[in-house]
């Protein structure tokens, strides 16, 4: 729990209070439209906001591997990864962490590859060959750049489930393969990996095994000596057939999981169940799917998306109906409640997501097709709090044509909130590769100076920078109500002249879906007028005389009201002997040898403008007499001098 509490104090302000995101005005088309495109693979963002998707697209009549970056809150160009690789690539997955960093893995010519990009200013490596006959790789990277590769490897039995890990720019392989039994078929087919890891740097794999689901852990390349079934031997009174389908999702602590499968029973009914894992066993199977036993029916597409602490969504559809169901997941991934996502009829499979969005919000988008003619169209609900979800929201343009999240939807969000959703749209030579984004309002921010005074008559303002983790939010900033400036800057000098006088100042920060929020007021106290000073100086000018100094000072003008200046500050009489500085309106002084001293009168306002003004004051003729104090020195003597006392 000592890693939880630290990622929580690493969240920006406000980062517990979330607010529904504001929806970008237009999507973005990442590429086509073209005939090319065969499929969207993935979607990932990392906290900070980066992160990137990868598909499939036919270059000269051969599928290849492209990923566009996501940086800046843009969607860049996209780069093919696999250009030096003759053969087709097939089953492109990829995994975002802070700072830029993208891991993607593929399968080309039956071969294992990976490719990185270690930051957002690096290029991506030339694909790096990792296990030779591999397939149905899975990939899931820590917010600390730990990441798993999970994938189905020719071994004993047909095929084995193995296991890479990556850690700054490091590949390695796992010793053993993840198998329950040495001997059986694992990760084949339906029964392919899932990996997911976690905030402690642990990774967790689900895989099917003879008709079961199993789960182990995994630190760097050792996994642990035991593996655990999730998929349970009966369910509502019927026997289980078998299992397959399986998806794991984790939070900060590998010690909780949530595994969701497919479970077909004796009467040939298939349901998607959910089960625990916490610590060493797991604590019961619970149904996702909505499906009211002993009622006929089954579902299928079993996903799952918990927060950093195990909140979130389990999902699943019904066969029939096309219903979209989910299991919400209290904190540590404790089942709750089931409940109907779609409000609308579907006449065809919703492939749903559900994903998080930093460590509190949470989403889940899916494909709407009501089947009464109108186009198949990409919806999402958002759950602010990370249980709530509220309303459906439709994300895609319909003017791109009917979506095709058969052919690929992902989702995912970043630690402020923000939201994007990816998928493929159209068909023919009219797909596209389409994304959403949902911002949250920019936040964070305020005046350095909640009250400041400027000298300048065309005053700097400043103010902290917004929380946005989608690109420079731009500012607008108002002066008494006018608006004097625009910039993507936190600070600005405002154009032309400011009267003398206080003056309410406003910033409006407005992200690039039209998002905005207004930091507090703040005021700028415009006095460029330095003080009006006059000094009297009066007394002997002799040694040991006694010297009267008289200040009038003041920092108003005619015809200005009092109102409008800042008002004396300070006055600082320095006598020019090295004697301390006295800060009266009126003081003596004695001087006590012969010379001209410059006697120096500082007066300054509370702006900060100062008047400096000189008076030669020139010490002559024989010391004036006084009687000197005495100080008793020894054994009751006294020693007097002229000059007064000698300590």
């Amino acid at each position: 729990m000592i890693l939880l509490a630290a990622l929580a104090l690493a969240a920006p302000a406000g980062a517990a209070v979330r607010r529904t995101p504001t929806l970008a005005p237009s999507n973005t088309v990442v590429d086509g439209p073209s005939a090319d495109i065969v499929g969207l693979s993935g979607l990932s963002v990392a906290r900070d906001g980066t992160g990137g998707l990868v598909y499939l697209k036919n270059v000269g009549g051969v599928t290849h591997v492209f990923v566009s970056a996501l940086l800046g809150g843009r969607f860049q160009p996209p780069t093919q990864l696999d250009p030096g690789l003759a053969g087709p690539s097939s089953h492109p997955v990829i995994a975002a962490s802070n700072g830029g960093l993208l891991v993607v893995a593929f399968v080309n010519g039956g071969e294992l590859y990976v490719v990185q990009a270690t930051s957002a200013l690096s290029g991506f490596s030339a694909p790096q060959p990792l296990y030779p006959s591999a397939s149905n790789p899975a990939l899931s990277i820590s917010s600390f750049g730990k990441a798993y590769l999970a994938f189905t490897a020719s071994g004993a039995g047909g095929s084995d489930v193995r296991v890479a890990y990556y850690y700054a720019g490091q590949w390695a392989l796992s010793s053993t393969p993840l198998d329950e039994n040495p001997g059986d078929n694992a990760g084949s087919g339906a029964g392919r990996p899932s990996v997911v890891a976690s905030g402690d740097g642990t990774g967790i794999v689900v895989w099917g095994e003879n008709g079961h689901v199993y789960l182990r852990r995994i630190v760097g390349t050792t996994p642990s000596s035991a593996s655990y079934r999730a998929d349970p031997s009966s369910f509502n009174g019927l026997n289980e057939v078998s299992a397959d389908q399986p998806t794991v999702g984790a939070g900060g602590d590998s010690s909780y999981a949530s595994v969701a499968f497919c479970e077909t029973l004796a009467d040939a009914q298939t349901r998607v169940l959910f089960n625990r894992m916490l610590d060493d066993q797991f604590t019961g199977a619970r149904a996702v799917d909505g499906i009211s036993s002993p009622v006929g029916g089954s579902a299928d597409q079993p996903a799952t998306a918990p927060t950093e602490f195990g909140v979130g969504f389990v999902t699943a559809e019904q066969t029939t109906s096309h219903n979209l169901f989910a299991l919400l997941l209290g904190s540590d991934d404790t089942p709750e409640t089931v409940e109907q996502v779609n409000g609308l009829p579907q006449a065809s499979a919703p492939d749903a997501v559900p994903a998080t969005a930093g460590t509190v919000s949470t989403l889940i988008a899916w494909q709407q097709d009501q089947g009464n003619g109108s186009p198949a169209e990409i919806r999402l609900r958002y759950a602010p709090d990370g249980t709530t979800l509220n309303g459906d929201q439709v994300v895609s343009s319909s003017g791109l044509g009917a979506t095709n999240a058969d052919q690929g939807l992902a989702a995912g969000g970043d630690l402020a909130g923000d939201a994007a959703a990816a998928w493929v749209q159209g068909s023919g030579s009219q797909t596209r590769i389409v994304t959403a984004q949902l911002f949250q309002n920019p936040g964070g921010f305020s005046p350095i100076s909640h009250f400041a005074y400027s000298t300048r008559v065309n005053p700097v303002l400043s103010w902290s920078a917004a929380s946005e983790e989608w690109g420079s939010p731009t500012y607008a900033v108002k002066l008494g109500g006018a608006l004097v400036a625009r910039t993507t800057a936190t600070s600005v000098r405002v154009p032309g002249r400011v009267a003398q006088g206080p003056h309410v100042w406003l910033v409006t920060a407005t992200n690039q879906a039209g998002g905005a929020t207004v930091a507090r007021s703040a005021t700028v106290f415009v006095d460029s007028l330095a003080p009006m000073v006059s000094v009297r100086v009066t007394g002997s000018r002799r040694p040991w005389g006694v010297i009267h100094v008289y200040v009038h000072a003041h920092d108003t003008r005619p015809g200005l009201p009092s109102s409008r200046v800042s008002g004396v500050n300070t006055v600082q009489v320095r006598w020019g002997d090295g004697a301390k500085t006295s800060t009266h309106y009126s003081a003596t002084h004695a001087y006590r040898r012969r010379r001209t001293f410059t006697l120096t009168v500082v007066v300054t306002d509370r702006a900060g403008n100062r008047t400096v003004v000189h008076r030669k004051i020139r010490i002559t003729g024989a010391a004036t007499k006084t009687k000197k104090p005495t100080k008793r020195t020894g054994k009751g003597k006294k020693h007097v001098t002229r000059r007064g006392i000698r300590g």
